[in-house]
């Protein structure tokens, strides 16, 4: 009987190749893989990333710290001075007002300082301005002054004019109403309308029979008119008048002239005719004194 044939010798291994046992797959394996080193961080890489860290946590606490020991500004503009104040109060703060003047109805919160919304340490103070309203002043009375005289007198006050021209009896360039009227209070800069006359204006005669001479001079100044008068003898008390020309109610020109007939007691030797002088902001008269001799 034959013997089997020896097992072929093994082929020498080849120290690139690494894997299963012959006769299965191999793998090639890199030599400059297998010489590679993994090395670590350096040590000081690892300092400052805990310094860096620790920054942080502190900042994050401080914040904290600082968030929780502030209260939140409460809004006040737009608000009553008392309601502002009672607001910043519960919010923990205090108030301190500055007023100016505005247009906005007065005592009413204009700005505010620190703004809403911001964070404010407990008991801190906040400003804010409140409306003193406009200033006001007095109206002066200018009916009876002349345009120039009441311009300048309002003008003085802080104030404004706007005139219109009006038919009356009154001298011309009289002032003879105003709008607003006299201690009035407004706003500084307001407007005053001044009625102003013309002296082209009819009047109604007023009827001063039966009057005594001054109460009939002063009927016919004040309607505008320029009373003459003449004295006459009269059994009637002496200075009562007797008559009028042109009469009573008649629509006459301003500045006309009323020829009045006073009692100058019993007849005399002589019957004197008297003008009156009379000076006021709307007519003067001149006086004249005629005298004739009756034989």
């Amino acid at each position: 009987m034959t013997s089997p044939p020896p097992p072929p010798p093994d082929e020498p291994v080849d120290p690139t190749l690494a894997g299963p046992p012959p006769g299965g797959r191999r793998v090639v394996v890199d030599e400059a893989e297998e010489a590679a080193v993994v090395r670590p961080y350096p040590w000081w890489l690892w300092v400052l990333a805990a310094i860096f860290l620790a920054l942080a946590v502190l900042f994050g606490v401080l914040w904290w710290l600082e968030r929780d020991s502030g209260n939140e500004v409460p809004k006040l503009v737009g608000l009553n001075v008392t309601a502002a104040q009672s607001r910043a109060n519960d919010a923990g703060f205090k108030l301190k007002t500055v007023r100016v003047t505005a247009a906005a109805v007065p005592n009413t919160v204009l700005e505010q300082a620190p703004q809403a919304g911001a964070d404010l340490e407990d008991g801190s103070q906040m400003m804010a301005a409140v409306s003193a309203g406009q200033e006001r002043a007095t109206v002066p009375r200018v009916v009876g002054q002349t345009l120039p005289a009441a311009q300048q007198t309002l003008i003085a006050q802080g104030l404004t004019t706007e005139t219109r021209d009006v038919d009356s009896p009154k001298t011309k360039g009289t002032v003879i109403a105003q709008d607003p009227d006299a201690g009035e209070q407004v706003v500084k800069g307001s407007t005053v309308t001044l009625a102003v006359s013309t002296g082209k204006g009819r009047v109604k005669v007023p009827n001063v029979q039966g009057m005594t001479q001054g109460e009939a001079v002063a009927a016919i100044t004040d309607a505008g008119l320029v009373p003459i008068v003449i004295q006459v003898p009269s059994q009637q008390p002496e200075g009562t008048v007797l008559a009028q020309d042109p009469a009573a109610n008649e629509d006459v020109a301003a500045q006309s002239k009323v020829r009045v007939n006073v009692s100058g007691g019993p007849a005399s030797t002589q019957t004197r005719t008297v003008t009156t002088e009379q000076t006021t902001t709307e007519s003067t008269t001149v006086t004249t004194v005629a005298t004739t001799t009756t034989p």
